[in-house]
């Protein structure tokens, strides 16, 4: 069976086509595309409303080309807390004659596990893992094989309008911080019970894809030696070098993007404090995540 996934993040809008055994991907697009808003309710902004709703029609129409047999369009931490979602979700509705699927956080976490399961590299790691999802809105942790699932709103873009007041100039060792002590704050404890430095970490999500690029990218650093596990105190050192540097400067590291630059420092402030508190010397990334799960499950696999 062939099928196609929209997924409608926080920050960006990404698409998957895949088929058979393995969750095959056939094609894939990203949009950046960031609806998460700075302002009380988080609404989806007037100027990113129209065109938000543009590039996920756009994703629905190009996925179509390679004739699906299912389709879905899944909304996630944004849709959950953003005060105009329902008319958001409607809009894409009537555009593309496809229902938006709004996924609670335990949905969503369950979904990206069984994502992370269809990843041949984290399956012959063959140590128990837990799963960290970082995205623009919300941080979903799975552990115990799936079994346990949480979600918070710790999300890189959620908590740099919170602590930052201006991400386009060097970040002060204080914001970076304080989002450090929101982590611990709401996800500390249970991290703390469920986890240890006997299992292997995995993130998925945008900022390890970027890191890893960048390191890969990097006349610093041999590509071959980060095949996809990237050191805690690499990325620590890395961390301090970005939060030093304005958002121009930050561009000059070799394939960050610029719609990431801002958000950057924020979402390894987070991921940091989570391998802080769970003991992790390593992170592990995995680029398949919350669309290769629901892919699978619209296969049925």
């Amino acid at each position: 069976m062939r099928v196609a996934v929209i997924d409608i993040g926080s920050n960006s809008l990404k698409s998957l086509v895949a088929e058979g055994a393995g969750t095959v991907p056939l094609h894939e697009a990203f949009v950046e595309q960031r609806l998460l808003g700075g302002n009380a309710d988080g609404r989806i902004s007037d100027a990113h409303f129209a065109t938000g709703v543009a590039a996920v029609k756009s994703l629905f129409e190009d996925a179509r080309r390679f004739s699906p047999e299912r389709v879905a369009i899944v909304g996630t931490s944004v849709f959950r807390t953003a005060g105009n979602a329902q008319e958001f979700s409607s809009a894409v509705a009537r555009a593309t004659g496809t229902p938006v699927r709004i996924l609670s956080g335990e949905e969503e976490a369950r979904a990206i596990a069984r994502g992370v399961a269809t990843d041949t590299f984290v399956r012959g790691l063959n140590v128990p893992v837990v799963i960290f999802d970082l995205g623009g809105g919300s941080l979903e942790f799975i552990a115990n094989g799936g079994s346990y699932c949480k979600s918070w709103q710790l999300g890189a873009v959620r908590l740099m309008h919170e602590f930052v007041k201006n991400p386009d100039a060097p970040i002060p060792t204080s914001a970076l911080a304080a989002v450090r002590s929101r982590v611990r704050e709401l996800a500390g404890t249970e991290l703390d019970a469920r986890t240890s430095p006997d299992v292997a970490a995995v993130v998925c999500g945008g900022v390890l894809a970027v890191v890893h690029a960048v390191f890969a990218a990097s006349d610093e650093v041999t590509p071959s030696l980060f095949p996809r596990a990237l050191p805690v105190m690499r990325l620590q050192f890395f961390l301090e070098r970005l939060a030093a540097r304005s958002r121009a400067e930050r561009l000059k590291f070799s394939a960050l993007p610029s719609s990431r630059a801002d958000i950057l420092p924020v979402a390894l402030a987070v991921l940091l404090e989570v391998a802080e508190i769970c003991g992790f010397a390593q992170l592990i990334y995995s680029p398949r995540n919350l669309r290769y799960g629901i892919a699978a499950d619209l296969m049925g696999k």
